[in-house]
């Protein structure tokens, strides 16, 4: 049993990361960063940590996933900086912003309202921070070989299953942070940036405020499916609302932009 929820957990990150690195390089970066907000890795999390360790403290540590979101948008802010340097340094140096920003958030222990609060605020100053950025599509490139496909998964799986495996060790505060990492948006900005160039995570990240929102939307909703419709229909639920999100605030920016 234990064996096979472990190969679910890679089958499911897996799918999540090569459709979005593919989409990323075959359609434009502003719909890779658009989907790079959507829950994909957050949910895979919270979902098996429910799986594994009860409804009761998948709803908790959801609420303090919450606060992590913010680490999340900071990462991804980290790494777009960093990304003129190596893509290790790049990497560590985004993980450091990720964990300082959770430390801090763990420290001031803020309920879910001052926690999306605070959340909001974090994606709105890297929305302003980023707003005068360069964009610029992805030229076309070669067929991707079946091994860095392979490596690209299996990043984000490894990820998924240390969050997920530690999280009883861990209790639902820890957890609940360590589930705003982004499992599926970072391996995909370390593999932009390898195979692109700081240009095209630049192009990536100036787009991912946008929609890491419905992170947010999901976390608050699954803090409450949780509890009272269960890990499986609660997911659903989280999902759900998170789609809706997208898809009103892609209609009312459509509408702006045709202004």
């Amino acid at each position: 049993m234990f064996s096979t929820l472990i190969l679910v957990k890679i089958a499911c990150t897996m799918a999540a990361v090569l459709g979005l690195s593919l989409v990323a390089e075959r359609v434009s970066a502003r719909a890779a960063g658009v989907l790079a907000g959507f829950p994909h890795g957050i949910a895979i999390v919270l979902y098996f940590i429910g799986v594994e360790q009860g409804a009761d403290f998948a709803a908790e540590a959801s609420l303090f996933a919450v606060a992590g979101l913010g680490a999340n948008v900071v990462l991804a802010f980290a790494f777009a900086r960093l990304s003129e340097r190596p893509v290790g340094l790049a990497a560590i140096g985004s993980i450091a912003a990720f964990l300082a920003v959770a430390g801090v958030m763990r420290l001031i222990a803020p309920g879910p309202v001052l926690a999306a609060l605070l959340t909001l605020a974090i994606i709105s100053a890297v929305w302003w921070l980023l707003r005068r950025g360069n964009h610029r599509e992805l030229s076309v490139k070669p067929a991707i070989g079946p091994g860095e496909l392979l490596l690209r998964a299996g990043f984000a799986a490894a990820i998924v299953v240390f969050i997920t495996g530690i999280a009883a060790l861990l209790g639902p505060e820890k957890a609940g942070l360590l589930a705003g990492f982004p499992v599926v948006t970072f391996p995909l900005l370390v593999i932009m940036h390898v195979r692109h160039g700081s240009a095209q995570v630049s192009a990536i990240v100036r787009h991912y405020p946008f929609g890491i929102v419905s992170l947010l939307v999901f976390t608050l909703t699954v803090s409450w499916g949780f509890s009272h419709l269960g890990v499986g229909f609660g997911t659903l639920v989280g999902l759900g609302a998170a789609l809706l999100y997208l898809a009103i605030a892609s209609g009312v920016k459509a509408r702006l932009a045709g202004r």
